[in-house]
C-alpha cells in the first residue's frame, strides 16, 4: 500500500526519533562526565559509538533523497521550508565525509588523546607531536573532502560545521582589526591597574556552601531547575536537551570565584538551551546553529554581568550572608577583584581583557596547520612567537602551559577555536544594544534583577533557533553585523572608565 504521508511529515518523524535518541547519547555523555566509574569507560565508549552509528545510518538512509525531492514540491509554511533546509543541510554535512575516513579520524583522535593526558602530564610535547601528526594528516583529508562536498577550502569547511555561513576571509579581518588594538590596551590597562590596591578572599569556603551559593546566583539568572540540574565535573560543561539541561562546574575551597564564574558561563549556554523554541522541539530548527551564538550567551553572563561593579553590588550580601563578612566582599573591592588584567599562560584562566589573544593565537596555528602552511613540529616556536607578541609572555620549553593545555586539538576539534572570540564579540554587542533598551540596565541588576538580561536575550536571540545565521542574526538584534568596535569599546568603558 502507497504511503500517502507527506514526504515533509516523515522527514519531521525522522528529525524527532533522532532528537529521541540524541537525548539518550546526551545523557550518557553527562553520566560519562560526573557519575561513572572509572572501570565503564571502555563499555560505555563501545555503548556510545554504536548508538553513534545508529544515528548515523539514520541520517544517510538513501530513501531520504526522495523524500527530500518530494517535500520540495509540497506546500510548505515559510518556517516549514527553512527546516527543510536545516534537514538537508545536516544531511549533507553527514554524507560528505566517507565512512573509512570518519573512522580513521576517530582512531587517529582516540590515540591522539591518550598521548595527549601522558604528555601533558610530562611536558612532553615530543611524545605527542606524532599522534598530532597522524591526526592533522586524517583532520586534512576530513577537511578537503567535506570542502569538496561544499565548494570551500578546508579550513572554511572546517568551519562551517561550527558556525554557518563563516569563512576564513572574515575571521581574518575581525582578528586582524582586534590584533592592532589589544596589544597596547592591554598595556595601558596594567599601567593603570598598577596602582590600585585589591584585598584578595580569604578561605576556606566549604564546596557544598559553594555549591548553594551557584544555585542561587543561577537561578537569579533565569535557569529553570524544573528542567535541569548542577553537577561537579573536572572541566565544566552544559550538555542535554531542552527538557532536560544539566550544567556542571568545579570547585576550589581556597577561592569560590572560579566555580560561580564558570557556573554563570555554563547558565548562559544552558538558559539558551531551554528557551529554544518549543514549538519546533525535536526539529532542526529548535537546535543551536551557531557556536558564535552559544559562546555569547555564556560570555553574555560571565564577562559581561558576572565583572560589572553593578552585579558586584548585588552579589555583595549574597557572599555575606553565606560565607560570613569579610572586606574581600565590599562591592567595589569585588569589582576590583573580577576585572584584574594579568597576561598569563593559560587560556582558561585568562581575564576577559587577554583572553582574545589566546583565541587569536591558537587560530592563526590552526589554520595554517589545516591549510598545510605549517607541520605540527613547527607549532611550538610558531607558539612561542605569537605568545611573546600578543601577550609579552616568554613560553618556550613550557609545553604545558603552552600547547599542550587544551583538548581540542587531540579531539580533532579544528575550527572551533574562533567561535570563543566571535561570541566575545556577540556579548559586546548584544549588551550595547540591550542598554539603549533597558532603562537604568545597572539600577535593575545592582538590586539583585539580573534576570533582565535574559528577559532581552529570549525573545531575540533564544527563542530564534536556528532561523538565521549569527552574523545575519546579529544584524537584526543589534541593527549590523559582527563589529569588533563594540568589544573594544566595552574594554575602554570597563578597564580604563571602571564602569
Amino acid at each position: 500500500m502507497r504511503n500517502t504521508t507527506p514526504a515533509y511529515d516523515r522527514l519531521a518523524a525522522l528529525h524527532l526519533r533522532l532528537h529521541h535518541l540524541g537525548h539518550m547519547q546526551a545523557l550518557a555523555t553527562w553520566d560519562r562526565m560526573t557519575q561513572m566509574p572509572q572501570g565503564g569507560a571502555a563499555a560505555r565508549a563501545a555503548a556510545q559509538a554504536e548508538l553513534a552509528q545508529i544515528l548515523r545510518d539514520l541520517k544517510l538512509d538513501p530513501i531520504l533523497d526522495t523524500h527530500f525531492a518530494d517535500a520540495q514540491r509540497e506546500p510548505l509554511s515559510e518556517l516549514q521550508e527553512v527546516n527543510l533546509k536545516l534537514m538537508q543541510r545536516e544531511q549533507r554535512l553527514s554524507r560528505a565525509i566517507s565512512n573509512e575516513t570518519a573512522a580513521h579520524v576517530q582512531r587517529c583522535s582516540d590515540a591522539a588523546m591518550a598521548s595527549w593526558n601522558l604528555a601533558r602530564q610530562d611536558n612532553n610535547w615530543k611524545g605527542f607531536s606524532e599522534p598530532l601528526s597522524h591526526l592533522v594528516a586524517a583532520v586534512r583529508e576530513e577537511a578537503e573532502q567535506l570542502g569538496q562536498f561544499l565548494g570551500l577550502s578546508r579550513y572554511d569547511a572546517l568551519l562551517e560545521r561550527h558556525e554557518p555561513g563563516l569563512r576564513t576571509s572574515r575571521v581574518n579581518n575581525l582578528f586582524g582589526e582586534i590584533s592592532m588594538w589589544l596589544p597596547d590596551l592591554i598595556i595601558q590597562v596594567r599601567d593603570r591597574q598598577a596602582t590600585e590596591q585589591v584585598i584578595q578572599v580569604q578561605g576556606p569556603f566549604p564546596v557544598e556552601t559553594q555549591r548553594q551559593l551557584c544555585k542561587m546566583v543561577i537561578k537569579m539568572l533565569g535557569f529553570d531547575f524544573e528542567r535541569g540540574r548542577l553537577d561537579d565535573s573536572l572541566h565544566p560543561f552544559t550538555g542535554g536537551v531542552p527538557e532536560d539541561v544539566r550544567l556542571t562546574t568545579r570547585y576550589r575551597e581556597e577561592n569560590f570565584l572560579p566555580a560561580l564564574l564558570g557556573s554563570m558561563h555554563e547558565t548562559g549556554h544552558a538558559c539558551y538551551q531551554q528557551n529554544l523554541p518549543r514549538e519546533w522541539l525535536g526539529q532542526p530548527l529548535a537546535e543551536p546553529h551557531s557556536a558564535a551564538l552559544h559562546e555569547g550567551q555564556a560570555l553574555s553572563f560571565e564577562r559581561q554581568l558576572a565583572p560589572s561593579l553593578a552585579f558586584s553590588q548585588a552579589l555583595s550580601p549574597l557572599l555575606k550572608s553565606t560565607f560570613g563578612p569579610q572586606p574581600a566582599f565590599e562591592p567595589q573591592n569585588l569589582f576590583r577583584l573580577l576585572t584584574r588584567v594579568q597576561p598569563g599562560l593559560i587560556r582558561v584562566e585568562a581575564d576577559e581583557l587577554t583572553y582574545p589573544a589566546h583565541i587569536i593565537l591558537r587560530t592563526e596555528i590552526e589554520l595554517a596547520l589545516i591549510e598545510g602552511e605549517l607541520e605540527v613540529e613547527d607549532i611550538p616556536f610558531a607558539w612561542d612567537e605569537r605568545m611573546k607578541h600578543l601577550l609579552g609572555i616568554d613560553s618556550r620549553g613550557n609545553f604545558n602551559q603552552g600547547p599542550l593545555q587544551d583538548v581540542h586539538w587531540a579531539r580533532g576539534m579544528f575550527g572551533y577555536f574562533p567561535t570563543y572570540l566571535l561570541g566575545a564579540m556577540v556579548a559586546a554587542q548584544c549588551n550595547n544594544a540591550m542598554r539603549k533598551d533597558i532603562d537604568d540596565l545597572d539600577v535593575h541588576i545592582s538590586n539583585g534583577n539580573p534576570s533582565c538580561l535574559g528577559a532581552w536575550l529570549k525573545p531575540r536571540i533564544w527563542e530564534i533557533g536556528a532561523r538565521f545565521n549569527a552574523e545575519d542574526l546579529m544584524l537584526q538584534v543589534t541593527g549590523e553585523g559582527f563589529n569588533p568596535d563594540h568589544l573594544r569599546r566595552h574594554f575602554e568603558r570597563r578597564y580604563l572608565c571602571n564602569t
